[in-house]
C-alpha cells in the first residue's frame, strides 16, 4: 500500500479552488512521486451532455503537471508550454484520475507529462508541458495564501527557512 501525500489548496484556483463555486475543488495528492487527482466534474463543467469541455480537460492536466513540477524545484511554476492530445471523449458520468509526473528536470525548466484515466486505465486525455520558477519571493508569497489544513506536503520550508 502506497503512502499518500496531499498537497494545499487555493482559495480561488479553478482548478482546486476551494471557495470557486465554478472550479473543480481537486485535491491533489502524490503517490510513489506521481501526483494525482480525482477528477470530480459536474454539469457546468461540460461542452456536451456528459462531455467534459476540452478546456477543463487542458485546465486540469496542466494544474497537476504544474505541481509535479514545482515539486521538482521546490517552488511555484508557471507554464511556459502545454501540449494536450484529446485521444477520445472525456465522460461526466465515471471517476476519472488525473496523474502527471516529471520527466526532465532541468535547473530553469521541468518537463512533465500529464494523463487523465479512468479505474480501468482507459487514457482520455494525455499532456506534455514545460515548466517554469517563480521566484523565491514569489513562492513564499503564494504559499502563504495557501490552504493547508494539516498534514499535507511543506514543499516550500526550506525555501522559507533558508530565506529567514
Amino acid at each position: 500500500m502506497s503512502h499518500r501525500k496531499y498537497l494545499p489548496n487555493s482559495p480561488t484556483c479553478f482548478v482546486c479552488g476551494v471557495d470557486n463555486p465554478a472550479g473543480l475543488r481537486a485535491r491533489f495528492y502524490v503517490e510513489e512521486d506521481v501526483v494525482k487527482m480525482p477528477l470530480n466534474v459536474q454539469r457546468h463543467h461540460c461542452g456536451y451532455p456528459n462531455t467534459l469541455h476540452g478546456g477543463v480537460v487542458a485546465a486540469a492536466l496542466d494544474e497537476c503537471m504544474a505541481w509535479a513540477a514545482t515539486r521538482s524545484f521546490k517552488r511555484m511554476c508557471v507554464t511556459g508550454q502545454l501540449t494536450v492530445r484529446y485521444i477520445r471523449r472525456v465522460p461526466a458520468d465515471k471517476p476519472l484520475n488525473v496523474c502527471a509526473k516529471v520527466i526532465l528536470p532541468h535547473r530553469r525548466m521541468v518537463h512533465a507529462k500529464g494523463s487523465i484515466v479512468d479505474a480501468e486505465g482507459t487514457e482520455y486525455a494525455r499532456a506534455e508541458g514545460k515548466f517554469l520558477p517563480l521566484t523565491a519571493e514569489e513562492t513564499l508569497d503564494i504559499d502563504n495564501w495557501m490552504i493547508y489544513n494539516g498534514g499535507e506536503e511543506r514543499i516550500f520550508d526550506e525555501l522559507r527557512e533558508a530565506r529567514a
